[in-house]
């Protein structure tokens, strides 16, 4: 991974015109980051929830069609669900300039950067993958603010065809809201946030329901305290989205769902046979890494 934050001061980029395409949590963010850093002139709003994001003074106008709203812009911002963004590319292919940048928000990569491939054809070098390390378990526009990405890390995974100045652009456009660019390959992107993200998720989502289950689940809200509120906390996202980018990320979830349920089977095998030891090993070798990480 390749920090990019440091190095010489940031050269200031501004978009005339800005197409948000998925206007909900991460993309409203997005847009009132730029609005609030001068980054962007006019902001134009797409997607199921672009009127509110018009309401909530996140863009300056909604279009209502894919071609209508990339028509004559600086850049496109994705920042829809990843099953969504092969057809958004396919749509907006033949309605992009040739100077437009377009770049997306999701938190996988892999999949993202074949559909780019495959639909963008030759706008495929003015494409940037990213992934804005930042969000919260509440979704919709109303929930975006300005400041969500502030001191995030962004991960950006360039390919081969990349045109350098556009990835500069990219880069200093993170910067100037606040964030940390890393450049990254997008197959190890793709293995590390499985394990650091999608199976966290994956794991409060199955603690959450297997409480549901219980005859006594109304009962055990009242008695939940802080550690089963921090486990779960992420558990209360919004399950279309999530669904999605699990499955989007299946191979690498899958080989970290294994890892974890051998360690799972192991702690459970150490408490039914009454060996402290190996649970009590078990335990440290999870609270120290755990002490180790950076906040």
């Amino acid at each position: 991974m390749n920090d990019v934050t440091g190095g010489s001061p940031v050269k200031p980029v501004y978009w005339q015109r800005v197409a948000i395409l998925g206007t909900g949590l991460i993309g409203g963010s997005f847009a009132a980051a730029l609005r609030e850093h001068g980054c962007a002139g006019t902001l134009v709003g797409y997607g199921p929830q672009a009127e509110q994001a018009l309401q909530a003074g996140l863009v300056d106008t909604v279009a209502q069609t894919v071609p209508a709203a990339v028509r004559g812009v600086d850049l496109v911002v994705l920042a829809a669900p990843p099953s969504v963004l092969p057809d958004l590319m396919l749509a907006m292919a033949p309605a992009l300039s040739a100077q437009s940048v377009v770049t997306d928000l999701a938190s996988t990569k892999s999949g993202v950067i074949a559909a780019a491939r495959e639909h963008l054809g030759a706008h495929f070098s003015r494409f940037i993958a990213g992934h804005p390390i930042a969000g919260s378990e509440l979704s919709g526009p109303q929930a975006a603010t300005a400041i969500l990405f502030r001191g995030a890390r962004c991960v950006l995974c360039p390919e081969s065809e990349t045109e350098p100045t556009v990835l500069e652009q990219i880069e200093s456009t993170w910067k100037q809201i606040g964030a940390r660019p890393y450049r990254m390959d997008a197959a190890q992107h793709d293995a590390t946030f499985a394990a650091v993200s999608h199976l966290p998720h994956w794991v409060a989502f199955a603690l959450a329901g297997a409480l549901a289950q219980r005859a006594d689940a109304d009962d055990l809200l009242d008695w939940a305290g802080g550690g089963l509120r921090d486990t779960t906390r992420i558990a209360a996202s919004q399950s279309t989205l999530w669904a999605d980018i699990l499955l989007e990320n299946a191979p690498a979830l899958g080989v970290a769902v294994g890892q974890f349920a051998r360690e799972l089977l192991a702690m459970s095998d150490a408490l039914m046979a009454g060996d402290r030891a190996a649970l009590e090993a078990h335990i440290e070798r999870g609270a120290q890494w755990r002490r180790s990480l950076r906040s």
